[in-house]
Order: structure tokens, then C-alpha cells, then sequence
């Protein structure tokens, strides 16, 4: 059956691409001018180059759009995911670093960017210039510029039975050579069906040689958690002909005051009654964060760049985990600092290419503190430098980028030290036919630092039977990404890519679930098996009635081998389709999503299913009002949304996770922009800023 909806998509696009053809073929002479126009118009909206794609959004997308990620997905850009959460990934499933006016910006810049200012979206891959600080994938608003003034803009929205909710406010203002931006942010969510339902298989070694199975379910009765959400911003950019200077300092104070589950437990052939059990959880997280773009033209085309990032965080959890008799308290607290620089000197070679020199560092340490089950104190500290340099070379047809460099990984915990240096390199090589197609391939090798949680040496027991704890002599592993795309713009209505990408990992560490006669105890050992996952997949859009009317689709295969200790081998399809109808000032969209199958990370040996996911919404907007109704899954009434598998010798298990994305729900949103002054140049706004991960084991 699936195969079959697969195969229908295909003809669908196909008839549509045959249907434009016949269309431009019996225009009558007085349409074909007006035809002629409008192609003329429609040439500028999108370019492909060897080291830039280029894309304009009408002004219908972007009245309708309440974010900048809304903008993107009604631009459907070839190169870039479909999809309706926070974060923009390539077609490859490759993360993308978001930048506007060539400044680094967040989820929360996006959300709070006047959309209406877009004047055109560049996607690079492997870009040169200095300013996107060396990511592989990048994507760039440039926005309008003006001389004076600022804009104020709310943002709020509301989902309904899934009663969750936020609010962003906004403000900017513009001086001279300076820009201010202030930002507040708010979000809630109060939900009883957000928990997980596990079923695990115990194979125990008896003391007389023999081995046991013992089958553990876990129900859950009645679940409730609250989240509550604050973050504010300040901004401060100064910038002239050759200087930009851009301050942010943030805070974030993220609370989950209560998550308490319960229900019953299950274990055969021991027990033939159920065990009733109950969970309560806390978390509270506070972080404050600094980080800095520093940008020089220092002229004879040589420029500086230094990017520093501070942030801290404090940490505190809380467990009590109930079954029967038995009590398993775990409480933990932890401050975690984390400092990320990179320095770089940037020549152009004008015709001959880029020369970019630079070294990055990393230093992170954190302080833990584990009582109830585990009672002891954990103090790590890792720092890594790594100098390196990327050569850069763009022509008419083609473009081409080669980096390499070392890394130096020294991690102390406790009285254990670990040290590496390890080689890195990218490269990526990229050619344009005619402005119209476009192929490029990279690769890429680098070595990956340990979380801090995975090197604790806390003994944690979470029920009965389960214990984990982590490995302090974990090494980097070395990963390899590598990949190939095509991307095709024949015309302005239709475009579509073909994609192959794969990451695979060496020396990895994983779970190892290591049984005794009483339970297992995870632990964390390296080196593993390996571990590969490739995803091959096609997106294809259509644009008809004059634009009105915008269709696109993607199909994707992900594939993972994951080797010793869970010696498994997935493979499924994916895909996906949204519509959009714009007509006067209103707008009307359509999304699926079918089931998504996913690897989990190269440590956990899952392979996770999401819930189909359909919508459809209404909205309208101008240029400074924008209003939304949504009503999605209106067919599906269940909570479960998603559902994960592993397996190992000793120790399987598979969950179901429960939760409101996948159910029934009614959105509302709603954002104003109140303008003054003449406007000015729009750089990326203030956002919540993260603060240092925790190192708190899991």
C-alpha cells in the first residue's frame, strides 16, 4: 500500500509537469505576452550558482509567514527539508546554521524577525566567506535596509487540547552606527498524557549455569507534567564600512515543577500480580550566556574574525521512583561552564581563491553532586584546541573548498586523564551546468568529544533490575560524513533534487547492558562496532495558477547498520506533502507527514518511529498583521506519537511514547508589528540564548 501512495505521488507530479507544458502550448497569442511577463518576473526569483543558490519570496509568502522558519517552508526552497518544527536541516537530513545579514541567529531570532524585510534567501554549502564561521551548510536572510527608527513586534499562539502555549515580545531600535534589540520570551505547557510505556526482556545468568527470561511492563495509569518557560535578550550591534561588532547577553530560566507518573508494573514468570508504581520528577535549569561576533576589514582583502561564546548553567533534578516496597531516590545537582572561541584570518587571492587561518577552542567544566541511590561528586574538565586552514576557489561553473587541521582532545575526571590529537578534513566540490542545475559532493572527518554525563562513574538505579553508569576513559571517536546532490530549477514552477548522504563512525563507545543474576547494569564501553547510516531520497515542487497554488513533496529511505553490541539493520520510507493557496490577503495550507523512521544517536542502538502527522490551516496577513487557524489531526484521537526498538544480548527493550503532537489539536496564532521612524537595517534579533549542557548522567 505504501508503495502504491508512492508511486501515485510520482504520477501526480509527473501529470503536473505535463499539464504545464500542454498549458503553454495553447496560449493564445494576447496570453502568450502576458505569459512572457510574467516569466520575465519570475526569472529573478531563484538562481543556482557554483557557490551560492539565491531564492526571492513573494510577497505573498512572506505576509503569510509569522516566522522566518514559516517563510522557509512556504519557499520550499530544493535544497532544504520540508517540515513544520524548530529547526531547518538539508534534504540529507545535514543540520543547517542559520544567519542573518551574515550574523549568527537562532529558533527565537526567527521567530521574532519582521518577515515583510526579507528581501532574498541564500542557502551555501561549504561557504567561504569568514563570516558564517565555518559551517558546512548554511542558510542567510538578507533583509531591507534603511536609514533610522525600529519596529516593535508581539507574537503569541495557543494550541488547544494540547494546551501548550507562548508569547514573544520584540523591540528594535536603531541609532547611527548602533542597533539595539531587546527580546522577552514566554512558553507553558500543562499535559497528561505526556509519558512513556516501555515492555524489556531480562536474559539473567543463574548461579547454576543456567540463564532466565524475565519479561517487565510497564503501564501507565495517570500522568502529569508542567513546564514553565522565561528567557530575555539584550543585543547590541555596532557596525561601519569596516567594522561589526555584535554583543549578546541572555538568560533562560527553564522549570518542570512536576512530572509524576503512575501505574503498574508486570514481571513474568516471577510474579503473577501486578506492581503498582508511581514516579515523581522535578527539574529546574537556570543559564546565563555571552556571545560575541567580532568582524574586521582590515583592507588588501585580508579580514579578522573572532567569535567568543560563554555561557553557564545550574542545574537540579529530582526522582523518587516507587514499586511496591522499594524506593529508588535520586536527586542530582550540577554547574556546568562552557567557553567556545574561534579566531580567523581571512585573504582573498581575488581570482586564485581563499585563504582562511584559524584555530578554535573548547573548554568545559562541570561540578556534579548525585545523592539517593548514587552518592558521590563528579568533577570533569575538558578543553580541545585546533588549529586549522580552507582554501577556497570559485570560477563561473565550479567551486571548491578543502580544509584540514588537528584537534587536541584533554579531558580530566577525577584522577583520570585522556588526551588525543586527531586530523580532520572537508571538502566540497560543486558545479553549476547553466544556473539552472546544480550538483555538489562533500566529505567530511572529524573526531567528536565525549558528553561530560557519559564519563561519570555514579552507579544510578532507576528500578529493580536496571542500573547505569558511565566510563571516565572514553577517547573521541572519528566520524565520516560524505554525500552527493543534484539539484534542478528548469523553470520558476517547477524544482526538484535527488539527494544520497551517509554518516558512519569509528572507535564508537555505546551501551553495553552487562547482566548478573539480580539485574543489568549499563555501562559504556569503547571500541564498538560501527555504525552507518545512509538516507538516499527526491523532493520535487510545483507552482500553478500563476502562482497561486504551490505543491511539494519529499520521499526519503533511511537505512542504519548498527553493529556490535545491538547488531541490527533497519531500513523504511519516508515521505511527505504540503500545499498552499493564497488568494488576496488569505492563505489556506495542507501538510502530511507519513510514519518517520529515524536511527537514534550511534551510542543507544534505537531505531525510532513518529506518528503520521497531517493539518490543514487557514490565514491572512498584511505587513504588519498576520493571524492563524489550525486544526491538526483532526482524525486521530490516541496519544501515542512515537515508538522505539533495541536490542542486545542480554537486554531488549521497546518503548512507546505518548504525547499531543500526533492527537488532535486546534492552533491559534496571532503576531503585530508596529513600526516607527524611517526603517532601518535589519540585522538578526535578540533570542534566548542556551546556556552550558549539563552533566548530570542519564
Amino acid at each position: 500500500m505504501r508503495y502504491l501512495l508512492i508511486q501515485i505521488a510520482l504520477l501526480l507530479f509527473g501529470s503536473i509537469s505535463f499539464c504545464l507544458t500542454l498549458d503553454a502550448q495553447v496560449k493564445t497569442k494576447d496570453s502568450l505576452s502576458i505569459q512572457l511577463k510574467e516569466v520575465v518576473v519570475e526569472a529573478d526569483q531563484q538562481n543556482i550558482s557554483a557557490s551560492v543558490s539565491t531564492y526571492f519570496p513573494t510577497s505573498k509568502q512572506k505576509n503569510a509567514s509569522q516566522s522566518g522558519i514559516d517563510l522557509l517552508n512556504r519557499m520550499a526552497i530544493p535544497q532544504l527539508a520540508l517540515g513544520a518544527g524548530t529547526t531547518i536541516n538539508t534534504v540529507g537530513n545535514r543540520p543547517v546554521a542559520v544567519f542573518i545579514d551574515r550574523l549568527p541567529a537562532t529558533a527565537d531570532d526567527l521567530k521574532n524577525m519582521r518577515t515583510t524585510d526579507v528581501k532574498k534567501v541564500e542557502y551555501y554549502d561549504y561557504p567561504s566567506d569568514p563570516r558564517f564561521l565555518g559551517n558546512a551548510h548554511v542558510v542567510n536572510f538578507v533583509m531591507k535596509r534603511y536609514e533610522y527608527g525600529g519596529y516593535l513586534k508581539a507574537l503569541g499562539s495557543e494550541r488547544f487540547i494540547a494546551n501548550d502555549g507562548q508569547l514573544n515580545l520584540f523591540g528594535k531600535f536603531q541609532s547611527k552606527r548602533f542597533t539595539f534589540d531587546l527580546g522577552l520570551g514566554a512558553s507553558y505547557s500543562k499535559s497528561t498524557h505526556d509519558f512513556a510505556e516501555s515492555f524489556e526482556t531480562y536474559r539473567l545468568p543463574q548461579n547454576d549455569g543456567s540463564e532466565k527470561t524475565f519479561r517487565r511492563t510497564e503501564s501507565v495509569i495517570a500522568a502529569d507534567k508542567h513546564n514553565r518557560l522565561l528567557w530575555p535578550t539584550l543585543k547590541v550591534v555596532y557596525n561601519t564600512d569596516k567594522i561589526t561588532i555584535s554583543n549578546i547577553v541572555g538568560a533562560a530560566f527553564d522549570h518542570t515543577p512536576i512530572n509524576n507518573t503512575t501505574g503498574t508494573v508486570g514481571i513474568n514468570p516471577d510474579k503473577t500480580d501486578l506492581t503498582a508504581f508511581n514516579k515523581t520528577e522535578a527539574m529546574r535549569q537556570n543559564s546565563l550566556s555571552y556571545s560575541g561576533n567580532w568582524n574586521f576589514i582590515l583592507g588588501k582583502r585580508n579580514t579578522i574574525n573572532f567569535n567568543p561564546v560563554y555561557s553557564y548553567t545550574h542545574s537540579r533534578q529530582s526522582s523518587l521512583y516507587r514499586e511496591g516496597r522499594a524506593e529508588f531516590p535520586n536527586d542530582a545537582e550540577d554547574d556546568s561552564h562552557s567557553v567556545r572561541a574561534r579566531l580567523q584570518f581571512n585573504h582573498s587571492f581575488g581570482n586564485y581563491g581563499n585563504l582562511k587561518i584559524f584555530c578554535q577552542g573548547l573548554f568545559y567544566r562541570a561540578s556534579t553532586r548525585y545523592l539517593g541511590t548514587a552518592d558521590m561528586r563528579d568533577r570533569l574538565t575538558t578543553y580541545r584546541i585546533g588549529p586549522g586552514l580552507g582554501y577556497s576557489l570559485s570560477r563561473n561553473k565550479y567551486y571548491i573548498y578543502l580544509g584540514v587541521g588537528y584537534n587536541y582532545d584533554h579531558s580530566k575526571y577525577r584522577q583520570t586523564i585522556e588526551h588525543s590529537t586527531q586530523p580532520w578534513a572537508d571538502a566540497s566540490v560543486q558545479y553549476s551546468f547553466n544556473g539552472k542545475n546544480h550538483i555538489s559532493a562533500e566529505f567530511h572527518h572529524m573526531t567528536s568529544v565525549p558528553l561530560s554525563s557519559y564519563r561519570s562513574e555514579a552507579v544510578v538505579q532507576s528500578n529493580p533490575l536496571m542500573s547505569y553508569t558511565g566510563n571516565p576513559a572514553l577517547k573521541p571517536y572519528k566520524s565520516f560524513d560524505y554525500g552527493i546532490t543534484y539539484t534542478c530549477i528548469p523553470n520558476s514552477n517547477f524544482s526538484f533534487s535527488v539527494y544520497a548522504t551517509a554518516w558512519s563512525v569509528r572507535d564508537r563507545y555505546a551501551f553495553v547492558y552487562t547482566p548478573s543474576s539480580t539485574g543489568i547494569l549499563r555501562t559504556i564501553e569503547q571500541p564498538m562496532g560501527g555504525f552507518t547510516s545512509l538516507t538516499t531520497g527526491a523532493y520535487g515542487r510545483v507552482r500553478l495558477l500563476q502562482n497561486r497554488l504551490q505543491i511539494a513533496g519529499l520521499i526519503a529511505m533511511p537505512f542504519c547498520h548498527n553493529g556490535e553490541p545491538f547488531n541490527s539493520d533497519h531500513v523504511d520510507m519516508n515521505y511527505s506533502l504540503q500545499a498552499y493557496w493564497y488568494f488576496g490577503g488569505w492563505n489556506i495550507g495542507a501538510h502530511y507527514f507519513s510514519d518517520k523512521s529515524a536511527p537514534g544517536s550511534e551510542i543507544n542502538g534505537l531505531w525510532t518511529k513518529h506518528q503520521e502527522t497531517y493539518s490543514l490551516s487557514i490565514g491572512w496577513g498584511n505587513s504588519s498583521w498576520n493571524v492563524l487557524a489550525q486544526i491538526a489531526n483532526p482524525f486521530t484521537w490516541n496519544w501515542k506519537n512515537s515508538s522505539n526498538e533495541m536490542n542486545s544480548r542480554y537486554f531488549d527493550r521497546k518503548q512507546f511514547g505518548y504525547g499531543v503532537d500526533s492527537h488532535c489539536y486546534v492552533k491559534l496564532g496571532a503576531s503585530y508589528v508596529f513600526g516607527f521612524g524611517k526603517h532601518v537595517k535589519q540585522n538578526n534579533e535578540a533570542s534566548r540564548q542556551n546556556g552550558a549542557g549539563s552533566a548530570i548522567l542519564e
